[in-house]
């Protein structure tokens, strides 16, 4: 039962290293809310638990069942393999910091592999099921957060959704909603921290949706404008989300604005669908986040 995920490569082709390194679970730890043991789980479904060992591939806590552990002393975390120009991040088992950073804190993937490997792996000193991550607050730091299966709540809190990705496919982290304006002109969100505008999306996970700054994250060739192909709506450029229409590959449409519908009151249009300019279709609301659609 062991689980394999994509890497997220800075500038080498990660078809060799996801041959060498596949991605496989960690237990869920005590110390954070509803957590369920995958040991526990595992035996209870008649599955043997493995032992994993330092710089072994894991699933971090939370993210989905595994019939793998980490071994005592160590947890499941982000680690950066490869020397500079040919880096990427998975997920393995780490030693245990004696004084871990707490979520929130700042963080950097400075610790080195001891004894050293080969190639060379370096991870940081989150505590038990965070993870150091690249965020959004506009200065484009790396802080430790609670990490989660991309676009599935699991165990962030009710205020935070499961959104925005980490370096590692499939893994995203809890952050709260920013409530930036998603309608060009854009409002609400500061800079990156190369000094170019953060954009606003409509994302949502599986209980809820809402908006997020973020840098626009690339989607092979694709330019991000109007009608270009997408597979997440932070794959467009500001003012776009990602539309799948029928019988037709995902691309990026503009956001609109609807109506506010009172609270048991009709819609002030009288329910008539409300017509993008230009041309570019009906105003579709986003599910989960009514006020808001998208062109098409």
């Amino acid at each position: 039962m062991r689980t394999e995920a994509r890497t997220q490569g800075r500038g080498w082709g990660w078809v060799m290293l996801t041959g060498l390194l596949g991605l496989v679970g960690c237990p869920q730890p005590a110390e954070l809310p509803d957590a369920v043991d995958a040991a526990v789980a595992a035996s209870e479904l008649a599955v043997p638990v493995t032992i994993a060992h330092a710089f072994e591939d894991c699933t971090p806590d939370g993210t989905s069942f595994s019939d793998v552990r980490c071994d005592t002393g160590l947890h499941c975390g982000m680690v950066l393999v490869g020397e500079a120009g040919a880096m990427g991040t998975i997920t393995q088992c780490v030693p245990d910091d004696p004084t871990p950073l707490k979520e929130g804190q700042e963080c950097a993937l400075s610790m080195v592999a001891s004894p050293a490997t080969s190639p060379p792996r370096r991870y940081d000193r989150c505590a038990n099921g965070l993870g150091c991550v690249e965020t959004a607050d506009g200065n484009g730091s790396m802080r430790c957060r609670r990490l989660c299966a991309l676009r599935t709540r699991g165990r962030c809190s009710k205020s935070e959704l499961c959104v925005l990705p980490t370096a590692v496919s499939g893994i995203g982290f809890c952050s709260v909603p920013d409530k930036c304006e998603p309608v060009f002109p854009q409002k609400g969100c500061g800079k990156a921290k190369d000094g170019t505008t953060l954009s606003c999306y409509v994302l949502g996970d599986d209980k809820g949706t809402g908006t997020v700054c973020w840098s626009r994250q690339r989607f092979g060739d694709s330019s991000g404008d109007l009608d270009s192909p997408c597979e997440r709506s932070f794959n467009c450029q500001s003012g776009f989300g990602c539309v799948t229409r029928s019988g037709r590959d995902a691309t990026c449409r503009p956001y609109c604005t609807l109506p506010e519908i009172p609270d048991g009151g009709s819609p002030p249009d009288g329910g008539t669908d409300v017509q993008c300019a230009s041309g570019l279709g009906t105003c579709r609301p986003v599910s989960g986040y009514e006020r808001v659609g998208r062109c098409y």
